[in-house]
């Protein structure tokens, strides 16, 4: 199928590399990316649907998270041989090479008794990084804005009681009313400390996005219900949300896992965007709360020729062309019809919003 927009698709260029993935190629569009998720986000009317690829991650290794998640995208890049190791907390991570990611050792909780984790953990002091040093290093980077940047915020409430008291004992503390009271002191203070971790972002990074990791659900349910989720974990969410919009950020929760009742009650605090997984009615959900909430809906790259990638792409828009959505182009083993399916998506949405 011919491609409209060809000028428009022509690369005039690469934008700086990062990590260990090749460059990625700019593009002659007509507005920035960046330009076009912002008018997006603010409600305007983007030149066409935002991809994931017009995004970029920036997670640098000054933060521990980053390195023990085996997440760090800068210029100075940690290989997953030597991600793994202590977090912001000293919590131990280990990466799994066939998980693809990191996770703590359980049986030997950090906090045994979450009644006094006070004895256990310790806050970290910000000041002692060298926020500037590293904006220093990764000048290239960040001067380079043409494209849409995300930092990652790992872990987050819930997650981060799972790292202190393993995954049993973190759940159990949340409705067990001996041990609520402390779960609040917890969370009131890590709030505190994402929320100083947010105003550094903003002033040594200014990224675009945040994107907060904090997973709620496994493939058939959410760990818990809405209303302890509402009770224990929304309020102190709540003013992280707040604060990363004070500072002129996007929030966008994380959160794996069927958790689609509980999409209703983190609109309502104000969260930006959530991509989510699969198992959650993906469609159902745009339909229902589209109109105030963005969902990143995911393309998978299709095997094939070109028509087959041009019927994924097709379909997709068939299907949400007339919504607001992120667009997540998913699996990179074919990188030609990765390539192909995104100036498909390109195409057909930047004709659509032209109309």
């Amino acid at each position: 199928m011919e491609l409209k927009y060809a000028d428009e698709l022509k690369h005039i260029g690469t934008y700086p590399q990062i990590d260990a993935m090749p460059a990625s190629p700019k593009y002659n569009t007509p507005i920035t990316p960046r330009e076009n998720y912002r008018r997006f986000f603010r409600g305007e009317k983007p030149m066409w649907f935002p991809l994931s690829t017009d995004s970029f991650k920036f997670d640098p290794n000054i933060v521990p998270d980053n390195i023990s998640r085996a997440f760090v995208s800068e210029v100075d890049y940690v290989p997953v041989s030597e991600a793994g190791g202590p977090d912001w907390f000293g919590v131990m991570w280990e990466y799994i090479p066939m998980a693809g990611g990191s996770m703590v050792k359980p049986g030997s909780p950090k906090v045994p008794d979450i009644c006094e984790w006070e004895k256990y953990i310790t806050f970290p002091d910000l000041d002692k990084l060298d926020w500037q040093g590293c904006a220093d290093r990764n000048k290239e980077i960040l001067q380079n804005r043409d494209r849409w940047m995300t930092m990652t915020m790992f872990t987050g409430l819930f997650e981060r009681l799972i790292s202190f008291m393993d995954f049993e004992n973190a759940a159990t503390a949340l409705i067990d009313e001996d041990e609520q009271e402390a779960v609040h002191r917890l969370f009131d203070k890590l709030a505190d400390f994402y929320c100083e971790l947010i105003r550094r972002f903003k002033k040594y990074f200014d990224p675009d996005m945040v994107v907060f990791h904090d997973d709620w659900g496994s493939q058939r349910a959410p760990f818990f219900s809405t209303d302890t989720l509402k009770e224990m974990v929304l309020p102190y969410l709540k003013r992280i949300v707040d604060c990363a919009h004070e500072n002129d950020i996007v929030f966008e929760l994380h959160s794996c896992g069927f958790i689609e009742p509980h999409v209703p009650a983190f609109i309502e605090i104000g969260v930006d965007c959530w991509r989510g997984q699969p198992m959650n009615d993906k469609k159902k959900l745009v339909d229902m709360y589209g109109d105030k909430f963005i969902f990143g809906v995911q393309v998978d790259v299709p095997e094939g020729d070109e028509d087959a990638v041009y019927a994924a792409a097709k379909e997709f828009m068939d299907t949400y062309g007339d919504k607001n959505v992120l667009v997540n182009i998913y699996g990179r083993t074919n990188p030609k019809n990765s390539a192909l399916l995104r100036d498909y998506i390109y195409s057909l949405s930047r004709d659509k919003l032209a109309k």
